[in-house]
C-alpha cells in the first residue's frame, strides 16, 4: 500500500506544472475498489484504522472529500455494490460523520471525536481490488460486468 501511495505521490509531483498538480496521471495510477458493507453507509465518511482497529491512521481532511469539486461519495453499482471514490481499505470504518457535515468542517475533528463516531469498525462483507482506473474504459459499465462474472480477476481484499 505504501508503494502505491508512493506511485501516486511520485505522479502527482512529475505533473506539477507552475500553477497547479494535475490529478489525472495520480488519478490513473489509484486501484478501484469495490464493495459491499453490512448497512447502508454511502453517505457517510470513512476512515483507516490500524491492524488491530484500536487506532485511527488516516483520516481525511474536510476538502479531501471532494474529487473534481464533487462529493466523493461511492458510485452505486450492479447488485448493492459500491465503487470507492475515497480510499477504502480492508481497515476501513465509518463514522457518523455525513459527507455533507465534515465536507464544511473547518479542520477535521479531534481524532478522538473520529473514534467515538465510528459507527462500524468491521463494516464489508465483501472488498474487491479491481485494478487501476487506467484499464477501464467505461467504468460503471466494466464494473457491473466484472459483477455479473463473479470478480474473474480481481483481487478478494476479505481473505
Amino acid at each position: 500500500m505504501k508503494q502505491i501511495a508512493l506511485l501516486i505521490l511520485m505522479a502527482m509531483l512529475l505533473s506539477c506544472n507552475t500553477s497547479k498538480i494535475s490529478q489525472e496521471p495520480a488519478l490513473a495510477l489509484a486501484p478501484v475498489i469495490i464493495y459491499k458493507t453490512k448497512a447502508d453507509y454511502t453517505h457517510l465518511v470513512p476512515i483507516t484504522l490500524n491492524e488491530t482497529g484500536d487506532k485511527v491512521v488516516s483520516y481525511p481532511a474536510p476538502s479531501d472529500l471532494y474529487t473534481s469539486g464533487i462529493l466523493a461519495i461511492p458510485v452505486q453499482l450492479d447488485k448493492g455494490y459500491l465503487l470507492d471514490m475515497r480510499g477504502i481499505h480492508p481497515n476501513t470504518a465509518f463514522t457518523s460523520y455525513t459527507y455533507e457535515s465534515y465536507s464544511q468542517l473547518e479542520s477535521a475533528p479531534l481524532i478522538q471525536d473520529l473514534i467515538n463516531s465510528i459507527i462500524d469498525p468491521n463494516p464489508f462483507e465483501e472488498l474487491y481490488d479491481c485494478g487501476n482506473r487506467s484499464q477501464f474504459k467505461n467504468m460503471e459499465k466494466d464494473l457491473n460486468k466484472l459483477i455479473r462474472n463473479k470478480f474473474k480477476g480481481a483481487k478478494n481484499l476479505m481473505k
